[in-house]
């Protein structure tokens, strides 16, 4: 599976991470009608909510201590960090503030009154961004947000750095004809099944039926699992 994991052993140690915090969360135990919902409206037994992160101080340092590294590696250039509201603005403050640059965020609707721009922080045109948020699924938050750095600033983008990206066939091909200079994760679906089964909060068998799962999201049927209430009746 091609991932956007920087580093593997930052990519487990992220992961481990992810289960201390339960910043991510799997449960069969739930009936299927109680799975979680997804943003992308998927309904599935795992969840992940990298704000749990902020609960933990060290969680948090070490997470924001990893983005900062890619960005002076692999992006020297940056002249403005920029989050994507609302789970991404803690993380772009905090590294922005350990890079003495710029930092901006992008709304996840325009401004109601005002000025209306999508872009908070009135930054300079013309300069280089890295886009920093907590989660890559779809990636379509983050397009938005490229364009609207485009339209509203002639910012452009260099790339984005995520804590997790679920690396999703799809998400690739959205971001291919944009030519970025990196698409960076911390950690990725891999290393969280592999960490999760040695921490215990799976078994190897579980973690293979995870990873069937996410080739298909939409469609996998779950075949090892009993139907939802009811299903057996139709």
């Amino acid at each position: 599976m091609k991932t956007t994991v920087w580093n593997q052993e930052i990519g487990d140690h992220t992961a481990q991470i992810l289960f201390e915090t339960e910043s991510y969360l799997v449960d069969f135990n739930r009936k299927r009608e109680d799975w979680f919902i997804w943003k992308s409206g998927i309904r599935a037994p795992c969840y992940c909510n990298c704000r749990y992160l902020n609960r933990s101080y060290l969680a948090y340092e070490a997470c924001t201590a990893y983005i900062e590294t890619i960005i002076r590696l692999k992006f020297p250039e940056t002249q403005i960090i920029i989050g994507l509201a609302s789970a991404g603005v803690s993380w772009a403050a905090r590294i922005a503030t350990r890079m003495t640059l710029p930092m901006g965020f992008i709304r996840g609707t325009p401004k109601a009154y005002g000025v209306g721009h999508l872009v908070e922080g009135n930054p300079e045109r013309n300069l280089r961004a890295v886009i920093i948020d907590d989660l890559c699924g779809s990636g379509d938050t983050i397009l938005k947000g490229i364009e609207a750095l485009d339209w509203e600033f002639q910012i452009k983008t260099l790339g984005f750095v995520t804590i997790t990206n679920w690396c999703f066939e799809s998400m690739w091909k959205k971001f291919e004809p944009l030519n970025l200079g990196g698409i960076y994760s911390l950690t990725s679906y891999p290393n969280i099944l592999k960490v999760g089964v040695a921490m215990g909060h799976l078994t190897q068998e579980l973690a293979d039926m995870l990873q069937e799962f996410y080739k298909a999201p939409r469609t996998y049927d779950w075949p090892l699992l009993p139907k939802p209430s009811g299903e057996d009746e139709k």
